[in-house]
């Protein structure tokens, strides 16, 4: 097999600006796409800055992704200045607890996808 990583996943949401403005603003990714579809919906990717998998808020009316809520996790080296960061921006996120791959703790987006956020302990490190 020649796969060498996830490209995106996709999140249903129901605004756009108001997803974009969610993971751009608030969680500091990066857009790395925005267009018009020729169905008349909307295609936007965004990614935290440097990565190769991206996200793609997709329009669940136009693309027929089922709606509901998803869940993904998000790694850090300081789940602790990413906490207050967050809250600083406004997002409710809970206490980070000890789990024996890390700390870890998790908030939800405007469309109420569930965002884990953990820092590893050797154990729960992904080797790159």
């Amino acid at each position: 097999m020649t796969i060498t990583h996830v490209q995106f996943l996709t999140l249903p949401v129901a605004d756009h600006a108001r997803a974009r403005d969610f993971y751009v603003g608030k969680l500091g990714f990066e857009a790395l796409v925005d267009h018009r579809t020729p169905q008349g919906g909307r295609f936007v990717m965004v990614a935290p800055k440097g990565a190769q998998t991206g996200v793609v808020l997709t329009d669940q009316q136009v693309t027929g992704v089922e709606p509901g809520p998803r869940h993904f996790q998000l790694q850090t080296t300081d789940v602790d200045a990413e906490v207050a960061a967050l809250r600083a921006t406004g997002v409710t996120v809970g206490e980070p607890q000890p789990q024996p791959w890390g700390r870890a703790t998790s908030f939800r987006d405007p469309d109420g996808h569930t965002i884990g956020l953990l820092e590893p302990s050797d154990f729960g490190a992904v080797p790159r």
